[in-house]
């Protein structure tokens, strides 16, 4: 690895030397690299490493041996001047970047972290001031949140302008989510679903519980477990300055709650959870792809429209054959048919520190219109990517309700 010369000079040193280990005898290097990462190495470990990275060529760049040295910090118990270091590396490098994880594993462990948590927040208030491209198309007046693991924040945009943003908490485990009881958060867009009434609550979450729908519909596809992930507070003061704490959830220091849930709508409230939120990524063109099934759903193009919708597809009352032989006789039957979409918000996910988009969720409110039927509501669908085309793996409708 690039940084490891770096790492060689700063540690050689300052590690006691020791006999020579039988595994080296055996020409086993993997030991010796394992004892040196732990700050153990011998002197045999260490000429054998030093000889190794005399064939690299590369000079690291400032932000790795800044990190480096936050190690180094670590290691001498100087968790103050690690996290410094850990803070000027994330300065210089502000998207995917290890020192977030090792920052957000010390905070917790200093006298007083108010004055590094504001260095942060600053940082990353500074990165998203501009809207990342997962935000793909959002209407001025609605609210959409993105959490980010690696930095264990919260963030509120109205339409595509960054209004607050909150330190947070997640999974013990920072990985993705894949089975109950893995401590773990899940990585995918959701919604909110139900807000837990205070007194039904156990003083654990300090009074304030939002529920997402989580597994989502891909989720299920994947065959990912567990459930019961909520967005809540906690009975512990700046539970924030605990990263990577939760059983799965999302926590928030309380009085932070209390202004995030004013912005949420029941079932209309998107929530993105990234492990790094990407701020660039190639794009497909879903208002396109969109455009496209309105235009064949409007046209009685069936074949089109079907095209449009993967065949892992499912609905309430089936598969996708089910579906399309459903959408068919009721298309075809219409004389014609009138489809608008207003309010549309696109959120882009991508999983893991991915190169590429995994799938989108578009929602929007849907107005239909044929000479047999017309309705009005909220619809949201799940746009997958299978083999580089863009397939509709699940709709939801909310019917709206008519006023008297």
């Amino acid at each position: 690895m690039l940084w490891l010369r770096v790492l060689i000079l700063l540690f050689i040193f300052g590690i006691g030397f020791g006999s020579h280990p039988e595994d080296l005898e055996r020409g086993n290097l993997t030991n010796s690299f394992e004892r040196f990462i732990e700050g153990k190495a011998t002197d045999y470990d260490l000429y054998i490493i030093k000889s190794l990275a005399e064939d690299i060529k590369e000079e690291p760049p400032e932000y790795v041996k800044l990190f480096a040295r936050g190690l180094i910090a670590e290691r001498r118990g100087d968790l103050e001047e690690a996290i410094e270091n850990y803070l000027k590396s994330i300065e210089l490098k502000r998207d995917y970047n290890p020192s977030y994880f090792r920052f957000n594993e010390l905070i917790r462990r200093v006298e007083h972290p108010e004055k590094f948590r504001q260095k942060m927040t600053d940082i990353i208030w500074d990165r998203f001031s501009i809207p990342p491209p997962v935000i793909v198309e959002n209407p001025e007046d609605k609210f959409v949140f993105l959490v980010e693991k690696m930095s264990q924040y919260l963030l509120i945009y109205k339409g595509k302008v960054l209004e607050n943003l909150y330190p947070v908490t997640t999974g013990q485990d920072w990985e993705d989510k894949w089975s109950e009881g893995d401590k773990r958060t899940p990585e995918g867009v959701y919604y909110f679903t139900e807000f837990i009434p205070p007194e039904k609550l156990p003083k654990m979450y300090g009074g304030i519980a939002v529920v997402l729908n989580y597994p989502n519909p891909v989720d299920k596809l994947l065959g990912k477990g567990g459930s019961g992930i909520w967005l809540h507070g906690s009975d512990e003061e700046n539970r924030y300055n605990i990263p990577f704490s939760t059983r799965g959830c999302v926590v928030a220091e309380n009085n932070d709650l209390r202004h995030i849930v004013k912005r949420i709508a029941k079932n209309n409230t998107l929530i993105a959870i990234y492990k790094e939120i990407p701020t660039d990524i190639e794009l497909d063109d879903v208002k396109g792809f969109l455009k496209t099934w309105e235009e064949s759903w409007e046209n009685k193009d069936i074949d089109t429209f079907l095209s449009l919708y993967s065949d892992k597809f499912t609905w309430e009352k089936g598969n996708y054959r089910s579906w399309s032989n459903y959408k068919r006789r009721t298309i075809l039957s219409k004389k014609r048919i009138k489809v608008d979409i207003e309010d549309l918000t696109i959120l882009a996910f991508r999983r893991g520190l991915s190169d590429n988009v995994e799938y989108y969720v578009a929602e929007f409110h849907q107005t239909y219109k044929s000479d047999a039927y017309s309705d009005k509501g909220f619809k949201r669908l799940y746009i997958l990517k299978e083999n580089g085309k863009l397939k509709i793996l699940r709709e939801e409708f909310r019917k709206e309700k008519k006023t008297q």
